[in-house]
């Protein structure tokens, strides 16, 4: 009989329990009597987290999928609040408030290290910044055009932030270098309640309410913009997370609810798992493979979902097959 390593031209690891496996291992497990390998690819998939304290949409969130944050939200028509809560991967927690109650700010950064910027107060818009240090929010310097719903280089930093479009500007863009925000170039597609992500140098804007609902994208270089491949459905409201280069968007639009899910590599849109419950204006936080998307509503009422998304690309164990 042929060996193993004769037909393969390796040799077959004799193990007594299955290892750590990397993909493309292969093993036998003596005690089980069972020859395994590892590299099948799981679909991306999502999973119910850990409720929010309070039932809301419309917020500001920043950071991974393990610890973020997520603050200034509406909780009901007309009922702005300055709430902050703070999620470890399992649990929300309730942290200081904003100094200012709003609702559809953006926010950028990390749990610990995170600003709001811009959004709606009771009776008006507000250019407002507020920064977390961990332990309570400070205003910082104001930006130059007062709006809300607008989008933003949410993965970017304290100290190098990029914010684009909202309404009722459209297509304002502001950079800050960590002292002072400048105007710089526009948007070329007005809208407002967009997708967001990426960094001060390489940004992405996506989606939106034009109106009607967009489903265009623009790559931020640094100095311009210029066009990106289309979503494959036009929305508004959804959750984004990621890069430019590997950004995400959950759900989102009105009338309908959309529970789409669709991933950029940079040049392209296509289309991930669904949301097993559909959002708008809901918010996103954390990376194309390991995102979170933070409540929302139909508009009304609000929910205090969180589903956590996990990426294509963990490593599997499956035996092989014998006659």
């Amino acid at each position: 009989m042929a060996e193993y390593k004769g037909i393969k031209g390796f040799t077959l690891q004799f193990l007594s329990a299955d290892p750590t496996a990397n993909r493309g291992d292969t093993w036998y497990n003596s005690t089980t009597k069972l020859a395994k390998y590892s590299g099948v690819t799981t679909a991306g998939s999502w999973a119910t987290g850990g409720n929010l304290g309070t039932a809301s949409l419309d917020g500001a969130s920043a950071g991974i999928q393990t610890a973020s944050i997520y603050a200034g939200r509406v909780t009901g028509a007309g009922n702005y609040t300055n709430t902050s809560e703070k999620y470890d991967g399992t649990s929300w927690t309730a942290t200081p408030g904003l100094n200012t109650a709003r609702r559809a700010g953006t926010g950028i950064g990390t749990q610990g290290a995170a600003s709001v910027v811009a959004g709606q107060v009771p009776g008006s818009l507000t250019a407002a910044v507020e920064n977390f240090n961990g332990s309570s929010w400070t205003a910082g310097p104001s930006i130059n055009t007062a709006r809300r719903s607008l989008g933003s280089s949410a993965s970017g930093s304290q100290t190098a932030m990029i914010v684009f479009g909202g309404t009722p500007s459209g297509t304002a863009t502001e950079s800050w270098n960590g002292s002072s925000w400048t105007a710089v170039t526009a948007l070329t597609t007005s809208r407002y309640v967009l997708g967001g992500a990426g960094t001060q140098t390489s940004a992405l804007a996506f989606g939106g309410e034009a109106p009607p609902h967009s489903n265009a994208t623009e790559e931020w270089g640094g100095s311009s913009w210029t066009n990106g491949g289309n979503l494959g459905t036009a929305r508004y409201g959804g959750g984004s997370a990621g890069t430019q280069t590997a950004a995400l968007y959950m759900s989102g639009g009105n009338a309908p609810i959309v529970t789409n899910v669709e991933k950029y590599d940079g040049s392209s849109w296509s289309a991930e798992t669904v949301v097993p419950a559909g959002a708008s204006k809901t918010n996103g936080a954390g990376t194309q493979t390991a995102a979170l998307m933070i409540g929302g509503g139909t508009p009304w009422p609000a929910t205090t979902n969180t589903l956590e998304f996990t990426g294509a690309g963990a490593t599997l164990t499956k035996t092989i097959e014998t006659d």
